[in-house]
């Protein structure tokens, strides 16, 4: 039939394989933004805290900056629902880093952090290991590198390891590779990752509320509700304590679902107003291309109008025909996917930028777009594929479901005369 039918089957190929290039890409994008991929496998379990607004002068004037490594460690870190906290100091600018070995600067993302991160967030050591507690809390300058870091400087991870790094005019011995994740990853991207206790920034904060600093904290818990009431609690008896200055979370922590989907983690943000604009991106993808496949099968079925009559005549019930339209058009609607599939991932690697940036929104908090990259753990997903198959499945459905019922009705002896 297709070689047959060349204009139409090319046709037919080509509007499945854009139909589905759209739609891939837009659920690629949501994939590895919510999805458990590298190195944040634990999504499922992890929210953020970003900010802290809390009262001066009794109402008449608010100060917003992060938390302080006091909260952390003597409300958060205590928190019976609370598995790890981590916090971090993500300065959002790139970081100019040159080596011993090497005097041409490699321009990065660096993050300032304590050992609990790397409880939190999988990072596969490929030489080394992080900086131990001890370390951290002796502000021992120490670094962990990811593995592009250290092919710039050194010809193997295992050659990095007890060399001495300088990042902003600071001396730092590496002390661990680990393999680098996609820059989408908001809450875990860093090429550069150095203990907090080495900067001044992480004591950066007002000197009447031991409560604010300049940490923004990961959480780990199984029990987010429970660990939003400690919170509120803690608001609570805070405003109680200080004659009613408040201190505002502003429903914080947030689930890393929620700062995914979430343009501002500081706003306000509507969850069902996501889910039905996306459902509705959705059916537009889908549907358009249907419609357009659709005339086309219309008029494929009434050129065979007259087979179908024959076969009809010689015993051919209904759902055999119907059966076999539909196979017919699943099979082409199959190979559209699969070149569906080829295009995404050809748009997805030369355009990858400019998509997140359009759809996704900035994955990280920066003076400039990073260049997205995509590990191929996000690329070649089962659950992509799974889903592209499935978007075949109900496109061909929705083209050729109502086509091929109106032609099948038609009495014999009129299919016939056609």
């Amino acid at each position: 039939m297709m070689r047959q039918n060349k204009l139409f089957s090319g046709i037919y190929i080509l509007g499945t394989a854009l139909a589905i290039a759209s739609t891939s890409i837009f659920a690629i994008v949501y994939y590895v933004k919510l999805a458990p991929v590298y190195p944040e496998y634990k999504r499922d379990k992890l929210s953020l805290i970003s900010s802290i607004d809390y009262d001066i002068d009794n109402g008449r004037r608010t100060f917003v900056s992060g938390v302080s490594r006091m909260m952390l460690n003597d409300f958060f870190a205590c928190l019976d629902d609370v598995e790890e906290v981590s916090g971090y100091i993500q300065l959002g600018t790139m970081s100019f880093v040159t080596s011993d070995m090497k005097g041409v600067p490699f321009e990065g993302v660096k993050r300032y952090t304590d050992p609990a991160f790397f409880k939190i967030i999988d990072y596969e050591f490929v030489a080394g290991a992080p900086f131990s507690q001890a370390e951290f809390d002796s502000g021992v300058a120490k670094a962990a590198i990811s593995d592009v870091v250290a092919d710039y400087f050194y010809a193997s991870p295992e050659e990095a390891i007890g060399k001495t790094i300088e990042v902003d005019f600071i001396d730092y011995e590496i002390c661990g590779v680990y393999r680098e994740g996609s820059s989408v990853n908001r809450l875990s991207y860093a090429q550069i990752i150095l203990p907090y206790t080495t900067t001044s920034f992480a004591d950066y904060g007002p000197k009447d509320n031991h409560w604010a600093g300049s940490l923004e904290l990961i959480i780990q818990s199984d029990n987010l509700p429970g660990v939003k009431a400690a919170v509120d609690e803690f608001c609570r008896k805070y405003e109680v304590a200080n004659g009613g200055k408040k201190i505002y979370m502003k429903d914080q922590p947030r689930s890393a679902a929620i700062v995914a989907l979430s343009p501002n983690n500081r706003e306000e943000f509507d969850l069902m107003k996501v889910v039905r604009y996306n459902c509705l991106v959705l059916l537009a993808l889908l549907i358009v291309p249907a419609l357009n496949l659709s005339g086309l099968i219309a008029g494929r079925m009434d050129s065979r109008s007259g087979e179908l009559g024959v076969r009809k005549s010689f015993g051919a019930t209904g759902g055999k025909l119907m059966s076999q339209v539909l196979w017919e058009n699943l099979l082409l609607t199959l190979v559209g996917g699969a070149l569906g599939l080829l295009l995404t991932w050809l748009i997805l690697s030369t355009n990858a930028t400019a998509i997140f940036t359009s759809i996704g929104g900035s994955s990280m908090y920066s003076e400039k777009p990073l260049e997205v990259n995509l590990t191929p753990d996000m690329l070649f997903a089962p659950a992509i594929f799974g889903f592209v198959f499935l978007v075949c499945v109900v496109l061909n459905l929705m083209s050729a479901l109502i086509p091929a019922w109106n032609a099948l009705r038609r009495p014999i002896v009129n299919s016939l005369k056609q």
